[in-house]
């Protein structure tokens, strides 16, 4: 009752408040998604936040009646992940809310889908592999929205790939893991109205994703570095405001208390070029970036199902076994080095004092002598 108490607060606290749409899914970081699935039944819900703020600065000489105009956005959405088969597994977000102080708000935004296949080990069982399709779903009154990644209004989709690395190839996240991300996407956007000026792209923008994360547990602790970012295939036309490309640098740690919740917390900065390629009348007279200089990150996610520890699998256990004989014969090794050692030391110790009862033998000769 306490953890279902809990999971309700967090989840209406965060849910109404600020974020923008990671990428989402099974074992996924911040942007970043790994190569593993949920097994059959697996069910979490995640929910973020973010936030972006500057001040619009005037380029040149200010009118003498202009006055500071703080800009931002914010947005707020939830998402379930589950596994539909072992292999198999689907994420199904909302965008519940989307506003800047430039554009009327977005109540609800857009729909998200993720369906993914992975888990499958590539030769080694420290690689592995998987596969993703990717929908985007318009329910928003207003697309192609500022300082914000693109939306078209029309159903997009795209394909991505995802690799990752494990140093412990039997407890996976015991230690350094390393997770490669690649895909292709359409926005679906010729011929679509995608502003209020009723305004139509020529030709669909299409794009490559990629992403890179680096993850590091220590103890209840992962610090993770991710980076992400588009490259455009086709670039969006000029009368979308976010057509330029991108890339992104988040430091994150990942704080795991419970078995069942875990809380991301991670800042982006973007590292890319801040040429303005869409001067959007809103700007043309202020020093804004294209993209966010930088975003503020909180995330949460809870296992709903299933509630107990699920019984294990005789792989399960036939590796918890293996485990158990490496750590016996690791600790005979160090024993026998703890033993080599120690007679190292009684040989030296032996040395000295052979060496010691010599020079007594031979002063007591002297003093023989003398005397």
């Amino acid at each position: 009752m306490k953890r279902l108490s809990t999971l309700v607060l967090l989840l209406f606290l965060t849910s109404t408040a600020l974020a923008q749409t990671p990428t989402t899914g099974s074992w996924s970081l911040l942007h970043t998604q790994t190569a593993r699935t949920f097994e059959q039944g697996r069910l979490e819900i995640y929910t973020d936040l973010n936030f972006y703020t500057k001040l619009g600065d005037y380029l040149g000489s200010a009118p003498p009646d202009f006055s500071a105009v703080n800009y931002w956005v914010v947005a707020s959405d939830i998402f379930t992940t589950y596994g539909i088969i072992d292999h198999l597994d689907m994420a199904l977000g909302l965008r519940l809310y989307q506003d800047t102080n430039i554009s009327d708000a977005n109540i609800p935004d857009d729909l998200f889908l993720t369906i993914k296949a992975g888990s499958f080990t590539l030769g080694t069982r420290h690689l592995y592999g998987a596969a993703m399709l990717n929908f985007r779903f318009p329910l928003a009154e207003q697309p192609n929205y500022a300082l914000a990644e693109y939306s078209s209004g029309s159903v997009e989709f795209g394909a991505m790939g995802a690799l990752s690395y494990y140093v412990d190839p039997y407890l996976l996240t015991r230690n350094f893991s390393a997770h490669l991300n690649l895909g292709w996407y359409t926005h679906n956007d010729a011929g679509k109205i995608v502003d209020k000026r009723d305004r139509k792209p020529g030709f669909n923008a299409t794009k490559l994703q990629y992403g890179l994360g680096l993850v590091y547990p220590v103890g209840m602790i992962d610090l993770m570095l991710e980076v992400n970012g588009v490259s455009w295939i086709q670039q969006p036309d000029t009368m979308v405001y976010g057509r330029e490309e991108y890339t992104y640098v988040t430091p994150a740690i990942r704080y795991k208390p419970y078995r069942w919740m875990y809380a991301d917390l991670g800042v982006d900065m973007r590292v890319s070029s801040d040429v303005e390629e869409t001067k959007p009348p809103w700007a043309s007279a202020l020093d804004l970036p294209n993209y966010p200089d930088w975003k503020a990150w909180l995330a949460l996610n809870f296992t709903l199902l299933p509630l107990a520890p699920s019984e294990r699998t005789p792989e399960e256990l036939e590796r918890d076994r293996f485990n158990k004989r490496v750590d016996f014969f690791q600790n005979i090794i160090e024993e026998r080095e703890r033993i080599e050692n120690v007679q190292e030391e009684l040989d030296r110790l032996k040395r000295e004092r052979e060496e010691a009862e010599k020079e007594l033998e031979e002063l007591k000769q002297i003093l023989e002598e003398e005397g």
